[in-house]
């Protein structure tokens, strides 16, 4: 699997989260206290955009329905969605996030 450039590390400042277009896919890239997770940017249970969605503890909470999400993983924490979410590899390189998307 090759790595896309997606953003520039300011893009996505610690404490958000930021939706991107890529390969037409929806990512949702978030920044916790400087730790970057790349997620699908739709809910799995409605289609929920994501990026409108709030993080704590490592966990994303969809901004329509509830769903709760952990972000490290994508793994379900609660529904009513049935199935967790995409997670994507992310690497640094040169002050750029690449993105493993396929």
């Amino acid at each position: 699997m090759t790595y896309v450039k997606i953003c520039s590390i300011d893009t996505v400042p610690a404490g958000s989260l930021k939706s991107f277009q890529i390969n037409g896919k929806e990512i949702l890239i978030i920044n916790d206290n400087g730790n970057l997770y790349c997620l699908q940017g739709r809910c799995a249970h409605a289609g929920a955009p994501l990026v409108e969605g709030t993080v704590d503890n490592q966990v994303l909470t969809c901004p329509w329905h509830g769903s709760k999400f952990n972000i490290t993983s994508g793994e379900l924490v609660k529904g009513p969605a049935k199935i967790g979410l995409k997670k994507y590899n992310l690497v640094i390189n040169s002050d750029f996030v690449y993105g493993e998307i396929e």
